[in-house]
């Protein structure tokens, strides 16, 4: 229970360190007090971004009853992104978040309490195209695709419980994302595919398949940089 102990610790230790990283690149966008208007869009924003994500796939399935399940539940995410505007319409967007998925907790006889912590970094480039400009109150819809590296962590358990595991495996993905942007925020829905091979995170000869695919609910803070 100590190992388990330690190892929630540092997880939680991880949490607070992405969480300063934001909080030191919210300290250096300016001035905070002049509004992002969709009709003047300045050369460059960032954009704060955080949401409800739901899993899907092996991240939704049981741990206890599926080979390759995680037994994660709706979780967070937060981040941020540094917009280049290349017209009135379309912009490209580095970005960076962080994913924390519902931690899976169970008993068993030997271990007795234990849990199952999984999580995905997002290191992405995004290409978003959205509606003319109309008036300032007016909902401008628009569309996205990302593409990056996510890298993906399990912390807990094997399914066997005969050792502990603290794994991480990066891999390619890609996002979709649609939905407003009115009075400076954004509301979108982003659907995450998240896919890839490895034999790390289940003990086995050969490289497992996963499926981490996810769906968010997305607000995000526009901040124009003067």
């Amino acid at each position: 229970m100590n190992q388990i102990s330690s190892g929630r610790n540092a997880w939680h230790r991880t949490k607070v360190l992405n969480w300063l990283v934001l909080s030191l690149a919210l300290s250096l966008v300016g001035p905070l007090n002049q509004p992002a208007v969709a009709g003047e869009n300045p050369s460059s924003q960032v954009i704060v971004e955080g949401g409800l994500t739901i899993p899907f796939g092996n991240l939704d399935d049981d741990f206890g009853k599926t080979r390759l399940g995680f037994g994660a539940t709706n979780g967070f995410e937060a981040g941020f992104r540094f917009r280049l505007h290349l017209s009135s319409t379309v912009s490209v967007s580095p970005s960076f978040h962080f994913v924390d998925f519902g931690t899976y907790y169970g008993v068993h006889p030997e271990i007795e309490e234990y849990s199952i912590m999984t999580a995905s970094l997002r290191y992405s480039l995004e290409l978003m195209v959205m509606s003319e400009y109309k008036s300032s109150g007016r909902p401008r819809p628009f569309l996205a695709l990302a593409a990056g590296m996510y890298r993906n962590r399990i912390q807990g358990y094997y399914q066997d419980f005969h050792q502990e595991i603290d794994e991480s495996v990066s891999t390619l993905g890609v996002s979709f994302r649609g939905g407003v942007q009115i009075v400076g925020f954004e509301l979108s829905l982003v659907y995450n595919v998240n896919r890839f091979n490895t034999w790390h995170f289940y003990q086995s000869d050969y490289r497992e398949r996963y499926n981490w695919d996810n769906l968010s609910l997305r607000l995000g803070w526009i901040i124009p940089i003067q």
